[in-house]
């Protein structure tokens, strides 16, 4: 494969066009869907420039289709902190979702693209000390009602918090709990209350509808223990379910939030 850069040879795009033969809009969708492979290495960039002497083919399954926006469904690390800016950048994006990466029990049947790794919008992210499930997507019907029904979408969490010698205390335990439950204002809003429970003595599961950033923190500050570490189960009736912190896979087709 050239380099993009040379300017010699033809841009790819015009190459396989000739060759088949078809349209030049043709050919870049098919260059665009992984099916062109130029000295036996899939090549995604129409715009690639090939030599006279490099061998151009297509793959027998090709299918002449446009490219449907994807959905992608990431175990965040702690850590990890996102990028300002609208879209994730492309040579992140490449770097966390990468095949390697790709979560084994992905049932999805997708082919990864590279174009899969564009304009990848994060929908309810995650701050960076936090962990758990985060989505991106390219989907603007998917991004939408993220927005529009973001106060209604429950998120389910798994708090961790400091040690304390009175959370030995069933009274205690029961105290944060109540607390957890009651009506409570964040930034000046209204928040809606979380359903909580002990999942040990130092771990709390909450599920509670909408996502500002520090909510559950406040609510935890207001209980009167400190939130130390915060996982993000389940985001609507999508969940974890096994995904290793780290791995990526694809919005399955019938799966809804």
């Amino acid at each position: 494969m050239t380099d993009s850069t040379d300017q010699t040879g033809l841009r790819l795009a015009k190459r396989l066009a000739s060759q088949l033969p078809c349209s030049r809009a043709d050919a870049e969708r098919y260059i665009a869907g992984g099916w062109v492979r130029v000295d036996g290495v899939v090549v995604e960039e129409p715009m690639e420039r090939v030599r006279d002497d490099q061998v151009v083919t297509l793959d027998p399954k090709a299918k002449l289709e446009s490219l449907a926006s994807v959905t992608l469904i990431w175990h965040k690390p702690a850590g990890h902190a996102l990028p300002e800016a609208q879209f994730l950048p492309d040579d992140i994006a490449a770097s966390w979702f990468t095949p390697e990466l790709r979560f084994a029990g992905d049932r999805s049947g997708v082919r990864p693209l590279k174009a899969h790794r564009h304009k990848l919008l994060a929908v309810a992210p995650l701050g960076e000390l936090s962990s758990g499930l985060m989505v991106f997507t390219q989907n603007p019907g998917v991004a939408r009602k993220m927005t529009e029904d973001a106060t209604q979408l429950e998120h389910e969490w798994l708090a961790e918090v400091a040690a304390d010698p009175a959370l030995e205390e069933v009274a205690r335990r029961d105290e944060v709990l109540r607390s957890l439950g009651k009506p409570a204002f964040f930034d000046g809003w209204a928040v809606p209350t979380a359903r909580a429970s002990w999942q040990s003595e130092l771990r709390l599961r909450l599920a509670i509808k909408g996502n500002m950033p520090g909510q559950v923190a406040h609510l935890c500050e207001r209980a009167g223990v400190k939130l130390t570490a915060l996982r993000r189960l389940r985001l609507g009736r999508i969940a974890l379910a096994g995904l290793p912190v780290g791995q990526w896979r694809y919005l399955l087709g019938y799966e809804r939030f």
